[in-house]
């Protein structure tokens, strides 16, 4: 067949006519031609091109205030920022460093020091506001992990819970003993939230519903929360809070008020189906509270009723809500600061990604447009490159695109954690949503023109196996999940090729559950007759598929698990025909009769067929720049192709002969 990326998968290609005709910053210097190279064969292949930051975040994750002050740790940029907040002022005053980690969930303050902890190496650190010095406190977990929650108790004392292993620490500043105690809960892996009081601390945990009060003297602990409101089936505690004489904690559209041992239960229904993740009651006993991606602010109205008081923040999720005045401030994990005015209803944001607070981005995704520009979507953002003249600008979406698809002059996108896919007009910045999917975390799209379709493939959220296919009617509008095409497995990968959709699959699903399947499928799904023709398991014991590609009659696939685990299948024949490794896994694209794989973990970009049994590694020991899996994107009808390196917007040379 000729070439095998357009029409085949979410890429749309910038091409070589559009890239001259642009000009600005030097089109000649942007695009050389296949016959230009010539040269370069004979010296070496060329250094890649960079054009700058692909993207800037500013988002949050931990967050924590004491008095009109604010502390908030960014994600995303390594090390995080601690970022102070003067909250009346809406200023930001200090930024200082956590000194390792990719982000702190968890921000605690206590006796006016503010103590963060730490993924993917499960860190506490105490930080004095004052000098902007960090001091190591201690490791929470041997190996990987993540501290989720920090709090302090009204004696000064921080209490902080962990995954994997559900283990609560307790750090007295007093003495400064750091001590573990214990495990929170035997089935559950995440001690999610935690708050603290005179005699208990409290953990809430996921994906298994509970709340567990240890006692801080004794040790004991007990299971707090009634069994009917436990289970069964997956669940989540989001936000909790401890008030000496109650107990607070919010879960899927409700909150929970009962007595610090368990009794007196009061259950608050909200109207939404979205969890409630943050919450605050002030001294005079007012609760507030907030659902994620909805924005519905409810405020208690007597025993069990929740007073629905408006909408902010929607589409996001949110770090903190915070009584001040007359009004509440919702900390948004994009980086946003609403402020409302409960009197009035109006709002305002303060945005972090305006200050300096913002920083070059783990890149979500990638993707080109015919003579338009190379979008990039990081954190709660879009980026709209266009080097040849010069020019970037960045749009908020609320949410990561992890999927994007150029169509039409207008991008679609599919977002983390809403699941929601909108289409954005550059030229305007309006958007238009076309629903939501349902599954948390959307890997690729591919477009069939033929019919008209949109493919998404998607993972669901933690604590469930099954993924699906979604395909959106552009001319309904209209989404439609398929679940069955890839039993117990995420769908992490799609790409259509005459009329079928293959679908990749990964066995680990959402996460923190229990695997079915000890090896991971490629389905071939028909979109005429929507049914499934045939599923195959390529290569045996390998769990976690990360993409595959069509190239012809052949299939070409990488592995997540084991890492960098590449093949070669034969469709017709349903045999592998090739097989290697590279130095971890990514994403594959076809260009003009070859194939190409991006990896991380060594960074490289290889060529891995045709008819190759051994990649050829083509850069290699690249800057770590995603968040998500390396990618690339070609030009159609030269050997170039846009990536990423260092997190900086850059242009690749991969000319098979060089």
């Amino acid at each position: 067949m000729a070439e095998q990326t357009t029409g085949l998968r979410r890429r749309t290609l910038l091409s070589a006519t559009a890239l001259t005709a642009a000009g600005g910053m030097g089109a000649a210097a942007l695009l050389d031609t296949v016959q230009g190279r010539t040269a370069a064969a004979a010296t070496g292949r060329p250094e890649p091109q960079t054009f700058g930051t692909a993207s800037v975040t500013a988002a949050i994750v931990g967050f924590a205030t004491d008095g009109g002050m604010a502390y908030a740790v960014t994600r995303g940029q390594t090390p995080p920022k601690l970022v102070t907040i003067d909250l009346a002022a809406r200023t930001v005053t200090r930024i200082g460093r956590v000194p390792t980690g990719d982000g702190g969930w968890a921000a605690t303050v206590s006796n006016g020091q503010v103590c963060v902890g730490t993924y993917p190496q499960a860190e506490l650190y105490r930080h004095d506001p004052a000098t902007g010095e960090s001091e190591l406190l201690g490791k929470l977990v041997q190996g990987s992990g993540f501290v989720w929650c920090l709090t302090t108790a009204p004696d000064g004392t921080v209490y902080g819970g962990t995954s994997p292993g559900c283990e609560v620490w307790e750090y007295s500043p007093a003495n400064g003993v750091l001590r573990s105690l214990g495990r929170a809960h035997p089935a559950v892996e995440f001690a999610r939230v935690i708050t603290a009081d005179d005699r208990f601390v409290y953990v809430g945990t996921t994906p298994q519903r509970h709340v567990v009060a240890i006692d801080r003297i004794t040790g004991e602990r007990r299971d707090i929360l009634p069994p009917e409101l436990v289970g069964p089936g997956p669940g989540a505690i989001y936000a909790i809070h401890a008030t000496g004489s109650r107990v607070i904690a919010s879960a899927e559209g409700a909150v929970y008020d009962l007595a610090p041992d368990g009794s007196d239960v009061k259950v608050l229904v909200a109207p939404v189906t979205e969890p409630i993740d943050a919450l605050t009651v002030a001294t005079d006993g007012e609760l507030y509270c907030i659902a994620r991606r909805d924005g519905s602010i409810f405020r208690r109205d007597g025993e069990t009723t929740l007073e629905f008081v408006g909408l902010e923040n929607v589409g996001d999720e949110n770090r903190g809500l915070v009584r001040q005045d007359d009004g509440l401030i919702v900390a948004g994990g994009s980086g946003g600061l609403w402020y409302r005015d409960l009197a009035s209803g109006e709002s305002a944001l303060f945005d972090l990604a305006d200050t300096d607070v913002a920083g070059p981005d783990l890149i979500q995704s990638i993707s080109l447009d015919p003579g338009h520009a190379v979008y990039v979507g990081g954190a709660y953002g879009l980026t709209a490159h266009r080097p040849w003249k010069g020019t970037s600008r960045r749009f908020r979406v609320a949410g990561e695109p992890k999927a994007m698809l150029p169509l039409d002059g207008k991008l679609l996108a599919a977002l983390y954690p809403s699941s929601e896919v909108i289409e954005l007009d550059p030229a305007t910045g309006d958007v238009r949503s076309f629903g939501k999917t349902g599954l948390q975390r959307p890997w690729e799209m591919a477009h069939d023109t033929e019919r008209g379709l949109v493919l998404i493939a998607s993972a669901p959220g933690t604590g469930v196996l099954t993924g699906a296919l979604t395909i959106l009617d552009l001319a309904t509008g209209k989404l439609q999940n398929y679940p069955d095409i890839l039993p117990d497995q995420a769908v992490v990968s799609v790409t259509v090729h005459a009329g079928i959709a293959y679908l990749a699959g990964d066995t680990y699903g959402g996460g923190s559950v229990p695997r079915t399947r000890t090896t991971a499928q490629i389905a071939a799904f028909d979109l005429r007759t929507r049914s499934v023709l045939w599923r195959t398991e390529p290569l045996p014991s390998q769990p976690s598929l990360q993409h595959i590609e069509v190239h012809g009659d052949v299939l070409y696939g990488l592995y997540k698990r084991t890492s960098g685990t590449w093949f070669a299948l034969d469709l017709p024949t349903g045999h592998v025909v090739h097989q290697d490794k590279l130095s971890g896994y990514g994403e594959i694209v076809t260009h003009q009769g070859h194939v190409y794989a991006a990896s991380n973990f060594g960074d490289d970009i290889a060529m891995i067929g045709p008819d190759l049994d051994q990649a050829k590694v083509m850069y290699g020991s690249l800057t770590a720049s995603w968040f998500t899996v390396p990618q690339l994107e070609f030009e159609p009808t030269s050997w170039y192709a846009w990536g990423a390196a260092g997190r900086k917007l850059t242009r690749f040379y991969l000319h098979p002969r060089i």
